[in-house]
């Protein structure tokens, strides 16, 4: 099995932030929240792979991301992980987490879910996401594939009062390294209409946890409140002003958030 390629902030210890970033980015994505996280705690480490198929790590397979995960650890000689995961990368967290809660105690979820878990939705988003993979793999030039991003980055989900020009050319600069048939193959693989709904397994689910979402995101901030209500042990922060791309939007705030959360769970 191909490592995943990471990138690291901090310095080496056996506790970590694990981050995994959303569909069609890069671990790097984190940079700018590892960067203002490690101001506010100098002792953090930070990890941040490339999912499978993003950026250089290898092309999605049928090794189990749990076992990947589970491999990356084990190199990284981590023994307790705080686990953070953006969109794409929240829902494979949650996957993780409560496939061995021991090892990471504390959750943090930004604009993220736990699935689906209504039949006919699950079926329409597999459809779509299918259809999605269709145009992914029938891009056969970089025109063609900024006119889907250009797409993707128009969807009504993403947008917010707070991006701007920068943060397009950001978006896009980072999206266009991607290779458009290894889109199609995540996109399958991990749509919400395929991966199981974690909803139920949730509930059962007894460590600390954090969801984060945009005040402009209204579909994310009814998820945060309903995966909030599901369990005791779980806390919500909105931020003002954000919408779906809070990693893009308000690194700095979601660090804080994140820090202070840290701060009050292990005093």
């Amino acid at each position: 099995m191909a490592p995943l390629k990471t990138h690291r902030w901090g310095s080496p210890r056996p506790s970590a932030w694990l981050c995994l970033h959303g569909f069609m980015g890069t671990g790097f994505d984190w940079d700018v929240f590892a960067r203002a996280a490690l101001k506010l705690d100098p002792n953090l480490r930070i990890i941040a792979p490339d999912l499978p198929g993003h950026g250089e790590s290898p092309p999605v397979s049928a090794d189990s991301f749990e076992t990947q995960i589970a491999s990356l650890l084990k190199t990284e000689k981590l023994d307790e992980v705080t686990l953070i995961g953006y969109s794409l990368g929240g829902r494979l967290g949650l996957q993780c987490l409560l496939s061995d809660p021991q090892i990471f105690p504390v959750f943090v979820g930004i604009s993220t879910t736990a699935g689906l878990d209504i039949p006919s939705e699950r079926e329409m988003r597999k459809i779509s996401d299918s259809e999605l993979a269709i145009q992914l793999r029938e891009i056969n030039s970089e025109s063609t594939f900024r006119k889907f991003l250009s797409q993707w980055w128009d969807l009504p989900v993403f947008q917010s009062s707070a991006r701007n020009l920068d943060l397009k050319n950001s978006f896009f600069e980072t999206r266009m390294k991607q290779i458009p048939r290894a889109m199609a193959d995540a996109m399958e693989q991990w749509s919400t209409g395929v991966l199981p709904s974690l909803w139920d397994k949730f509930g059962s689910h007894k460590g600390r946890t954090l969801f984060l979402a945009g005040s402009e995101d209204d579909k994310y901030v009814q998820i945060a409140n309903r995966l909030v209500a599901t369990t005791p042990s779980a806390e919500l922060n909105i931020l003002n002003g954000a919408g779906h791309q809070i990693l893009m939007e308000k690194p700095f705030e979601a660090a804080q958030c994140v820090v202070e959360f840290l701060g009050r769970s292990n005093p």
